[in-house]
């Protein structure tokens, strides 16, 4: 769930692994387009075509704001997995009922290792990221324009990098 940085990463990373079923939740067409084109990955905006229930293995949430937690459980198959790597914000209801009936493992994962940094680096210098199109570079003065083109959906880049 969520097509930013971290979403893409993750469907890179997963696709080097060998996974070929990946389908990814973005309500952002353009940043949809970016990952359909760099990655190959079906996507949905979850919005407009509502994910069925108990539908998915592993479900990877990696916006982390209370609907797409929602989002997460309900769409999880019983007996499957949820992580959660975003942190838009921190409150949440949670269906516990669901994971407990359902023995759906629920795990949180924060920053990174130096052997995961090191794993990182050799895979950026195998091109397993492919050629980071999907990252974009603006001047450092223009900051704030790139904030508010992300908060207002108008980027279709994954990443902008802000350059001095």
């Amino acid at each position: 769930i969520g097509g930013g940085a971290i979403g893409l990463l993750t469907v890179l990373v997963l696709r080097a692994w060998g996974c070929r079923q990946i389908t990814l939740a973005e309500t952002n067409p353009l940043r949809a387009g970016t990952a359909r084109q760099y990655t190959g990955c079906a996507c949905l905006n979850p919005i407009e075509n509502p994910v069925e229930a108990s539908s998915y293995k592993v479900v990877i949430d990696a916006v982390g704001s209370a609907i797409t937690r929602k989002l997460a459980i309900h769409s999880v198959k019983p007996g499957g997995v949820v992580m959660h790597i975003g942190l838009q914000d921190w409150d949440s209801e949670i269906d516990m009922r669901k994971i407990t009936l359902g023995e759906i493992a629920l795990l949180g994962t924060y920053t990174y290792t130096m052997e995961d940094f090191h794993l990182t680096l050799s895979m950026l210098e195998q091109g397993a990221f492919g050629t980071l199109g999907w990252v974009e570079q603006r001047e450092l003065t223009d900051g704030q324009r790139a904030f508010d083109d992300l908060e207002s959906q108008r980027v279709s880049s994954a990443k902008i990098l802000l350059v001095p």
